[in-house]
């Protein structure tokens, strides 16, 4: 009989989360189901079947019987969480204690402080509020996980007495492919190149990059965003030869491109502690160091295994600057290339595998997770009453807002090319005209000056048989027409 099943539950569209749980699904060999919740709606995903069942609006609070009754018939023997937002936290804790099944939480941000953490001055102050309804599932959850040893005791630090497991996320280890940087990059590239790397928010030090930019360029550094910036979500320069955007890009192929625009260092300016980073794991696989803020995960992590450089707390444009120019052909250019050097070579206490976490997630899932015991009344097709008639526009309302955001961006940039278009193809008309008016004075004047060669050959040919002619004559006659030509010329 195969293992029993984990369902996971989350929130809608995870970013980084979803990446960790992706990689959970593909390398834990066991059944999964996926419980995706939102305030705008939520929906059920069977990874093996590649399927997902979006729920009708209030499913959830009118017929938990049948959800239960379809958890049941999947062999649900352990419920893990992963965001504790409200609409998962409340079905994951509803899912294991009506199953009577253990829950194992993995904290994958400050989040559990403060739901509004991210837009907080200081993201680690906390909410008492927040904490009161957080704080007690976290206790009575079987398992506790972090991605680093830095999440883990803040969680402790606040929760005293909470038990946190630390399961590093995985990553490639080393990655040497070169995927080609866009076409309009290739066209100007730059001497230097600084990447950004992921979507950059405020939280990620948007604020800084156009300065950054600006500071960089006298230097002949330019700065590459390999994902988007919250200002500029299409590819392209945003300043010429200065500042450039990659664009959006499929899971996995961040190393490549890296290494593909030739950085020689990425930088990670985030304002927001990170709780573990997969933007440091993936310039590492590339083998580029790195340069970050002196908070969070990533900064415990370069603290003990190298890699990179810290920038002095509290961090400005000027003094980001100051560290991006000494690092990079600056006088501090070789120590760059030496850490550059010892990236080169795979290390998994530095960058753990995929393998790595999905054993360990293994580990702890056949610990915690139980064999439920077959209910007589369960019904595989309970969940076919709840799904929605209709897909609910309000489920993909989030994801519907960014794309037509990522439109208009789109069609504005479409409309200045356009104009830039125009103005070219206006300018060139008349420097057309122009050309073809030189063209046309240059074939006359060629002309003209053919005519006069022609008018001189003739001119020659006569000359030559009168001066043919004249010698044919005899001497005295010779002399005395060479003096009467002589002398009419007075």
């Amino acid at each position: 009989m195969s293992p029993p099943a984990i369902l996971h539950v989350t929130s809608l569209f995870g970013g980084g989360v979803d990446r960790h749980l992706r990689d959970i699904l593909a390398g834990v060999p066991r059944p999964h189901l996926v419980w995706h919740a939102g305030a705008a709606g939520e929906a059920i995903e069977e990874p093996a079947g590649a399927r997902f069942h979006a729920l009708a609006a209030g499913a959830f609070s009118e017929s938990r019987a049948r959800l239960a009754a379809y958890l049941a018939s999947h062999r649900v023997g352990l419920v893990h969480l992963h965001a504790l937002v409200d609409a998962p936290r409340e079905r994951a804790e509803w899912a294991a204690r009506e199953l009577g099944v253990p829950l194992v939480v993995t904290l994958h941000d400050v989040l559990f402080l403060d739901a509004g953490a991210f837009g907080r001055a200081d993201p680690l102050a906390g909410d008492e509020g927040w904490l009161a309804k957080t704080s007690p599932l976290l206790r009575s959850a079987a398992r506790v996980v972090a991605p680093s040893q830095w999440l883990a005791t803040l969680a402790q630090e606040r929760i005293p007495g909470l038990a946190v497991e630390v399961v590093p996320n995985g990553a490639p280890a080393r990655v040497r492919e070169s995927i080609a940087p866009r076409e309009a990059f290739a066209a100007a590239k730059p001497g230097r190149v600084v990447a950004l790397l992921g979507a950059i928010g405020p939280h990620k030090g948007a604020d800084l990059v156009d300065d950054l930019a600006a500071l960089l360029a006298p230097h002949g550094i330019a700065l590459v965003v390999v994902g988007y910036l919250d200002r500029q979500l299409f590819p392209g320069w945003r300043v010429p030869a200065s500042l450039f955007v990659h664009g959006a890009f499929e899971e996995g192929r961040a190393p490549g491109l890296l290494r593909g625009y030739g950085a020689s260092l990425v930088l990670l300016p985030h304002a927001m502690p990170e709780s573990f980073s997969y933007a440091l794991s993936d310039a590492w696989a590339a083998g580029i160091p790195v340069l970050a803020a002196s908070g969070g995960a990533i900064a415990e992590r370069i603290r003990s295994h190298g890699g990179g450089w810290l920038v002095p707390d509290p961090a400005d444009a000027e003094s980001i600057t100051r560290e991006i120019v000494s690092l990079v052909g600056g006088d501090r250019d070789a120590d760059r290339a030496r850490v550059q050097s010892e990236l080169d070579e795979p290390d998994e206490a530095r960058v753990p595998t995929v393998l790595a976490m999905t054993r360990s997630l293994e580990a702890l899932y056949a610990r915690y997770g139980i064999d439920p015991a077959a209910k007589a009344d369960t019904d595989p097709r309970a969940l076919e009453a709840l799904v929605a008639k209709s897909l609910d526009g309000n489920l993909f309302r989030a994801e519907l807002a960014r794309l037509c955001d990522e439109m208009a961006q789109t069609l504005a940039a479409l409309e200045a090319t356009k104009e830039r278009a125009a103005a070219f193809e206006s300018e060139a008309r008349g420097w057309i005209a122009k050309l073809e008016a030189d063209v046309a004075a240059v074939q006359a004047d060629l002309r003209a000056a053919n005519e006069a060669r022609d008018g001189l050959a003739k001119e020659a040919d006569i000359l030559r048989l009168n001066k043919e002619a004249l010698g044919r004559l005899p001497s005295p006659i010779r002399r005395l027409l060479l003096k009467l030509a002589f002398d009419a010329r007075r």
